[in-house]
């Protein structure tokens, strides 16, 4: 049987995955995750939820067919709604954008008592998911960052603890996790930088063009330019 093929995205999630979890992935579409996870033997149990009936019709199919219906379970529902049934000990909500992430959080209140591990990976809309997390006691405790087709992407591990954080312009746009952690990865973290540098770079522009104040988008340009030179 040819095992689960997965991008560099999803195995940079998938590495955040603990060994022996209870996986609950949330718009799972074909089930690669958790089929890929199950096939190297790091799950206990898992669920794969979709809100679209088309895309978990055909996770159901993979799954038959790979030989782990025993093993993984399909929910046909929105963002948790009725996950809380299952000992869900990692859950992965990932290829979304930050604000749908933000609204599936907000309806998550039945996980927080458990503490389960949440690994999300926003397609856009981060530094807004960043706040929110801060503001609403998660706990980020790790990122990190894959390369695929082309594409960057931030992938976010964090945890319910109830402590409220607040975060700087910066280190909403870069992340304080990678910014103190940011000579372990140093490809990565100038990748990063640059890209917010280039998108701060024309916002200035724009709003020099329209006769508008850019003093606090330089100020966090110089910021973000500040942590390149300290690399």
């Amino acid at each position: 049987m040819n095992k689960t093929k997965i991008d560099a995205r999803l195995l940079a999630v998938a590495d955040l995955v603990s060994d022996g979890a209870y996986l609950a992935d949330v718009g799972t579409d074909h089930a690669y995750l958790p089929l890929y996870l199950a096939e190297r033997g790091k799950l206990s149990g898992a669920v794969a939820s979709d809100i679209h009936k088309g895309p978990l019709e055909s996770a159901d199919k993979n799954i038959r067919e790979a030989g782990f219906s025993d093993l993984i379970h399909t929910v046909l529902t929105d963002g948790l709604q009725g996950i809380e049934a299952y000992p869900v000990t990692d859950i992965v909500i990932a290829g979304m954008g930050g604000l749908m992430i933000r609204g599936i959080l907000e309806k998550a209140s039945a996980f927080k008592k458990n503490s389960p591990r949440f690994i999300l990976q926003p397609m856009q809309h981060i530094p807004e998911l960043r706040r929110y997390l801060g503001e609403n006691g998660f706990s980020i405790q790790k990122e990190t960052q894959a390369l695929a087709e082309g594409k960057f992407y931030q992938i976010l591990l964090c945890v319910y603890d109830g402590t409220v954080r607040s975060y700087t312009d910066a280190e909403l746009l870069l992340g304080r996790y990678n910014m103190e952690h940011k000579k372990e990865n140093k490809e990565n973290f100038r990748r990063l930088c640059e890209r917010q540098m280039d998108i701060l770079r024309e916002k200035i522009r724009g709003l020099e063009k329209g006769n508008h104040s850019a003093e606090k988008e330089k100020a966090l340009y110089g910021a973000i330019a500040e942590e390149l030179l300290d690399l």
